[in-house]
């Protein structure tokens, strides 16, 4: 028999639960916590660094989330040298504040070696701050691409954004479709010639559990915005949904930006699923409860004009509740195969202060020889595709080559 005290403090359990639950939000599917973030601090027995958007992936190794990242030194005992990821070529180091010390620059690629030497077991550095500027306040172009798989057309699609001249790219998600991808995904990302910035996708965030602690420990967070050229940049998880909808580090970040003011310029959203599947008969699209309500709420609140998004491994715009949905996911290249010819495009994107975006579409020009992921392998044979297509063959030796 259930006693009334028994059941008074099974009832205030379900309420504070219900409580805790609507503050920090839950996640499904699979049912879950949302997670708790990370601190942007970099630090051991001898030194003490706070990042700003940049992340620290290992005790000597930074990633940049942003164009213009920023390490501010708050303590510092002997001389170190650390690695900073994802910095364009073009990114000048500037210090500030009452820096006394020798502090040289290694640039190799994206990344940027630093080596700082107190002069005084670093006693002076204190209170001084590392901070990358971009050379682009008039304006500049970006690629966007999403569904790339993390193997060989990942690479191909960072290869034809910096061919392309693109200042940085940024990814929609769904890097890691099979067993290996996720690893190697962040070495494309790590070695490519040009700055990317990533959302998390459904395939990064769960499979048959969750996995999306290597996507904030080795890329970065989930919700993140930054600035350049007078425009903003929103990264928006919707890599699963979310109860309630305004919950969450989503909401935190959203919540934020709207407390900040109005912004003087263009803003554009950037996320894995989308708002609405622009596919006639198919519905491939964000399903929490109230979720796209929110989102566009949100949206229109802040004033933003253009949410650019994959998922659908298909190309295609439309206005949606009065935003410009941009939909980019032929990462993969797939209907190059389905049609035996090179169809798949990249979004090239340009932004100047007090401007709109404008856009234009690119062929994505993948050799033949790069479509190798085994999920073009197993799309083919489940619509039954694969015995009138002429690259199947060579398509299984490829996969072959990399398992």
């Amino acid at each position: 028999m259930i006693t009334r005290r028994r059941l008074l403090l099974s009832g205030a359990l379900v309420s504070t639960l219900g409580i805790y639950s609507h503050q920090r939000g839950l996640r499904y599917p699979p049912l879950s916590f949302e997670h708790r973030a990370r601190a942007s601090v970099l630090s051991s027995d001898q030194l003490e660094l706070d990042l700003r958007d940049c992340i620290a992936v290992s005790s000597h190794t930074i990633r940049a989330i942003a164009p213009e990242p920023c390490i501010f030194i708050k303590r510092l005992e002997r001389s170190i040298s650390v690695k900073v990821l994802n910095v364009a070529s073009n990114a000048v180091l500037k210090l500030e504040g009452r820096a006394s010390a020798d502090i040289d620059e290694e640039v190799d690629g994206t990344a940027r070696i630093v080596h700082i030497r107190g002069r005084n077991q670093g006693a002076e550095l204190k209170g001084t701050s590392l901070k990358w500027f971009l050379p682009v306040t008039d304006g500049f172009e970006f690629a966007v691409m999403g569904d790339t798989g993390g193997g060989s057309e990942l690479a191909w699609t960072l290869k034809r954004a910096k061919e392309l001249g693109a200042q940085f790219l940024l990814h929609l998600g769904d890097f890691n479709y099979s067993e290996g991808e996720y690893d190697m995904a962040i070495e494309h990302f790590n070695k490519a010639k040009l700055p990317c910035y990533v959302t998390i996708g459904n395939h990064e965030f769960h499979n048959d559990g969750l996995i999306y602690d290597k996507f904030i420990s080795q890329i970065g967070p989930m919700n993140h915005a930054f600035e350049l050229a007078g425009t903003r940049f929103i990264n928006i998880d919707t890599a699963a949904d979310f109860w309630p909808a305004g919950s969450g580090h989503r909401s935190a970040l959203l919540t934020s930006l709207t407390k900040a003011g109005p912004f003087n310029g263009e803003q554009i959203i950037f996320t894995h699923r989308l708002l609405k599947d622009p596919r006639p008969h198919d519905d491939h699209e964000i399903h929490g409860i109230g979720e796209v309500d929110w989102l566009v709420r949100q949206s229109h609140k802040l004033g933003i004009g253009t949410v650019l998004s994959g998922h659908v491994h298909h190309s295609a715009e439309l206005d949606y509740q009065g935003l410009r949905q941009i939909t980019i996911g032929e990462g993969l290249g797939h209907e190059n195969l389905v049609l035996q010819k090179p169809v798949a495009k990249i979004l090239m994107a340009s932004v100047e202060p007090h401007k709109k975006l404008v856009h234009r579409w690119v062929d994505l020009k993948m050799p033949w020889s790069e479509h190798q992921n085994p999920t073009h392998l197993i799309k083919l044979k489940r619509d039954g595709r694969h015995r009138q297509i002429e690259w199947f063959a060579q398509l299984q030796k490829n996969y072959l080559k990399i398992l």
